[in-house]
């Protein structure tokens, strides 16, 4: 039993996820913990530790406190590290498609006959699933936010999906953002394993960047070492996994995403077998591009989890046929020249809707993309989407949903039911 913890007054700085898990896995451990909701209240409560959950970064007074008095701060990552014991990490980051890979590597070692904790951003909190305790590895899907506090954490597998633009909000510079994204390997040792993109993360993301962990790398374009495709394949260091079109996820990037949840698989010693049964079954999240209906010959889809350009270019990539395709959302702090430099022939439509439906619009008249109206609603941006010849209606919003919604998974179930109600 870890006993770090037992009696240790631990203030967690919020309330969601992360800092509920904190709560009861640390309580569960022995400790006596209270949320950090009123500074005047911080200094009487005299806390031996702090655990700050993602949401709060760095400029937030808890740190200034912890700093002042010189108690030591962790965030809720690292508190699952310490819960986890010796237990094998796994660990997956990225701008895009590290839930649909995080997810994937769980059901490959769930086939395999063993247990995983499938959590971090997925799921439960992994201070929460660690302090149930009960699988054989974790299975840990990590964001920037989380890394930034981490102490000891160390993935015996860590995987990085791909760096693009995201969280510019907070991390000001895409310098600070990939240096987050690239500490999930800070602690590994030459007895680890780094999954790395040869096609999705540039040059520029990895300057100075020193792993002692073996590198593994996945490409759709060539061979390397590690996963690739090749002559309709997935390989693994020249040895064929399976063909390609069996893998049931559909579109470019989950082929990629397969190849960096085939390449940790392999590195983890899990045979053939398992990964190819997984490979021929596994779906995606439910707002992950799904189609939602198709109504009197328009089809409708669902990529709420689009939330930042890199992922609505895919979705926008993935449409076959004409499409009006919805952005916008809360500001993450970067414009839209990106994504209409990249769209495809067949975007004849943009509604650009909510906080940055203006950044959208100047961005798309930029590129000489001059079918683009604004909308302060959601409800009229979608009705405006759904009145044209278009064949699909494609919500890849480019942006995050705090404007306007409490999540991704609330923005999606809106325009799921503005579907159902299209008569």
């Amino acid at each position: 039993m870890n006993t770090e913890f037992k009696n240790k007054r631990v203030l967690i700085a919020g309330k969601g996820v992360s800092g509920q898990g904190a709560y009861e896995a640390l309580t569960a451990a022995g400790a006596v913990c209270a949320y950090a909701e009123d500074e005047k209240e911080w200094g009487k409560f005299a806390a031996e530790l702090i655990v700050v959950s993602p949401g709060i970064d760095c400029k937030q007074p808890v740190f200034t406190f912890a700093k002042q008095n010189s108690i030591p701060l962790m965030g809720e990552v690292e508190v699952g590290a310490c819960l986890n014991g010796d237990k094998p990490i796994i660990a997956v980051t990225g701008t895009n498609g590290k839930t649909t890979v995080t997810r994937l590597i769980g059901e490959i070692i769930t086939r395999s006959g063993r247990k995983p904790a499938v959590c971090g951003n997925v799921g439960s909190s992994f201070s929460l699933a660690a302090s149930g305790g009960n699988y054989d590895c974790a299975v840990v899907e990590v964001s920037s936010f989380q890394l930034e506090t981490i102490v000891s954490f160390r993935p015996h597998i860590a995987v990085i999906t791909n760096i693009t633009p995201d969280h510019l909000d907070r991390h000001k510079t895409m310098k600070s953002y990939c240096a987050a994204k690239l500490r999930i390997a800070e602690n590994q040792t030459e007895k680890d394993y780094l999954v790395l993109s040869q096609d999705d993360i540039p040059l520029s993301a990895l300057e100075g960047f020193a792993p002692k962990s073996f590198t593994l790398y996945t490409s759709a374009n060539r061979k390397l070492i590690g996963a690739y495709t090749y002559n309709g394949g997935i390989y693994y260091n020249c040895e064929r996994i399976c063909d390609v079109d069996r893998v049931k996820i559909e579109g470019e990037h989950n082929i990629k995403n397969a190849l960096s949840a085939v390449c940790a698989a392999k590195a983890f010693g899990i045979r053939n077998e398992s990964i190819v049964d997984a490979l021929t079954s596994f779906t995606t999240d439910s707002h992950r591009l799904r189609l939602v209906a198709r109504i009197r010959g328009k089809n409708y889809y669902n990529d709420s989890k689009g939330t930042n350009i890199a992922a609505s270019v895919c979705a926008a990539r993935a449409m076959s046929g004409s499409t009006c395709m919805i952005v916008g959302g809360s500001d993450k702090g970067y414009e839209y020249d990106e994504l209409f430099e990249a769209l495809p022939k067949n975007i004849v439509r943009v509604a650009a809707v909510g906080q940055t439906a203006l950044k959208v619009r100047k961005a798309a008249l930029r590129a000489a993309f001059e079918n683009v109206r604004t909308f302060n609603d959601f409800t009229a941006a979608f009705e405006w989407a759904a009145s044209g010849n278009e064949e699909n209606v494609l919500l890849s919003p480019a942006s995050a949903s705090f404007d306007m919604f409490s999540s991704y998974a609330e923005r999606g179930e809106v325009f799921e039911r503005l579907v159902r109600n299209v008569k």
